[in-house]
This record gives C-alpha cells, structure tokens and sequence, in this order.
C-alpha cells in the first residue's frame, strides 16, 4: 500500500506532521513490502482451571448388619392317610331300532291321459273362375270403349293349424304304499350304579424353613471425606484489537481463493461457488469458521488460512 503527500499550508503543516506521527505509531510494525495488515478483533483467551473442593467431610456411622439365616427343607406329612365310599355312576350304550311310523296300505292312482300336438291343412277358400280386368291390347273385347275383361282362375287358399289328439286315454291303477319306518337310538343301561371303597393315601409336602445363623449386629463405619473436582475457565488475556498479517488483492491470487473456498466446503461451511473470487458469501464462510475456531476475526488472516492447512 503506498501514500502520497501533498503539500499543505504554512498553518496546516505542524498539525500535519503530528497526524502522521501518531499513524506511524498505531501501524503494524517491520513490515515487509507487499505484505497486508489489518486490524482484527482478537477474542479473550481463557485458561480452565480445576480445583478440588471439600463435598462431605470424614464422619463416623452406625450400620446395622442384618441377620443371617439359611433355609432348609423339610417333608412334613399334611394329611393322613384314610378311605372313602364313592358312588360309581352306571354305564350307558347307545343302541339302534327300527320302528314303524306308518303300515303299508293300497291306493288307487290316476294316471292321466297323454296326448301329442299334430298339424293339419285346412282349405280356407275353394278353387274359382272370376273376370279381372285385362292388361294388352290384344285382349280387346270391346272396340268402344277400350276395356279388356279376362277370366282368371283362382287356386283354393289353405292354412295349417294345430290340435291335440289322445295318444293314451287316463287310466286308473291299483299302488301299494310301502310301510314306513325310523331309525330311533336308544340309551341302555351297561353296568349298573354301584358304591365302592376308595383307598386316600398321606399326603406330604416339602417345605422351606429359615433357620438363623448369625443374629443382627451394629457396628460403627468411619465414612471417607468426599470431593469434587470443580472445573472454571480464568481469562489470561483479553479481547482486544491487532494487527495481522492478511490476504489482499496485493498477496491473493484466484488459485489461492479456491483453494481457500475447497477448504471451507470440506469443513462444512458454505462459500457459494469455488470460483476464485473472494464474495461476501464466501468472506461470511470464513467468519463463521473463525468463530467456530477461536481465531481473530475482521479480515482473512495468515493463521486463518493456516488454519484450513492452505498453503500460501
């Protein structure tokens, strides 16, 4: 970066000189040329610190030790043994019989007569001679007046109709109904009811029975002090103003903003497109990243580039 001086006024030029004086002294010091600076804001450092504090102090108690008991098994007779009249209920069979429902008896049955459709030509009118007018000249019969007469013969007309003629008259016979008869079950009884003596053994059961061991007891328990470890952050230096080392247009080519960019998006922060011009989406990635790190933010610093291993 270069400044130029003008000449100032005779008045101006003391107030001049000591403007410059304090700008030299607020700017970054050994300064090579073709290098950038900015001035970055630096966040607070903080250091964590554990202390071991005092929770409970050592004290005594009571603890009472309960009593010890074992368990055995024994079998033990619950019901002695005796005996029991139990009726025996009878036994049943289940048989089939025939019985009739309805005798056979004679009836007498009307068949009825069976007949059949035939067909038959019937003559509707008879064969006949008429005179119908005629239709040629050469049929003339009257040279006055021009009429023609012919004598036609008219063939019978005939129709068929239907009928129903018997071809077996209605006849009466003798039938015999069969007797009718069920099939019914019947419950017979097998073996009759009866009592019998029914022998009931003992009965016996095992059981669990506590038996005491060691009686309970107290005795005095010396309990340790318990601690905790506290864990606090301490600021050893803080958030202040500085000047870095940064990229401009003077150091920056657009290989190294790609580079820059590829490195963001593999991080998980987004720059927009890597086409190597530094943008504000891409100057906003590098913010949050700088963030999310701790480092100083106001500018794209040298420690911020190193910080995504891009080499300048």
């Amino acid at each position: 970066m270069t400044c130029v001086w003008k000449p100032l006024s005779a008045g101006l030029a003391g107030i001049a000189l000591a403007g410059a004086a304090a700008a030299q002294a607020d700017l970054p010091p050994n300064a090579m040329p073709g290098e950038c600076y900015a001035k970055v804001l630096v966040p607070a450092q903080f250091n964590t610190v554990y202390q071991r504090v005092l929770v409970k102090p050592e004290r005594q108690k009571t603890r009472t030790i309960p009593a010890e008991y074992e368990t055995v098994e024994e079998r033990v007779m619950v019901q002695e043994a005796s005996y029991e009249y139990r009726t025996v209920p009878p036994e049943y069979d289940t048989v089939e019989e025939q019985v009739l429902v309805a005798p056979a008896k004679a009836t007498k049955k009307v068949i009825p007569a069976k007949t059949r459709t035939v067909e038959e030509r019937v003559m509707v009118s008879p064969a006949r001679v008429e005179w119908r007018p005629g239709r040629g000249a050469y049929e003339k019969i009257d040279e006055a007046t021009g009429e023609i007469m012919c004598r036609v013969e008219i063939p019978a007309e005939f129709k068929t109709v239907e009928r129903t003629v018997i071809t077996e008259p209605e006849q009466v016979v003798d039938e015999v109904i069969p007797a009718k008869f069920e099939t019914v079950k019947k419950r017979v009884v097998v073996t009759p009811a009866r009592v019998e003596r029914v022998e009931i053994p003992a009965k016996y059961e095992t059981r669990s029975v506590r038996r005491l061991i060691q009686p309970e007891r107290t005795e005095l328990e010396v309990v340790a002090a318990e601690y905790d470890t506290l864990e606090q952050k301490v600021m050893v230096g803080p958030e202040r103003q500085d000047w870095r080392q940064i990229l401009c247009e003077t150091n920056t080519t657009s290989k190294l903003v790609r580079s820059i960019q590829g490195a963001l998006k593999e991080r998980g922060y987004d720059p927009g497109d890597v086409d190597g011009k530094m943008g504000q989406q891409t100057l906003s990635a590098v913010r949050s990243f700088q963030v999310s790190e701790g480092l100083p933010t106001g500018g794209l610093t040298l420690s911020t580039v190193a910080a995504l291993g891009v080499e300048t």
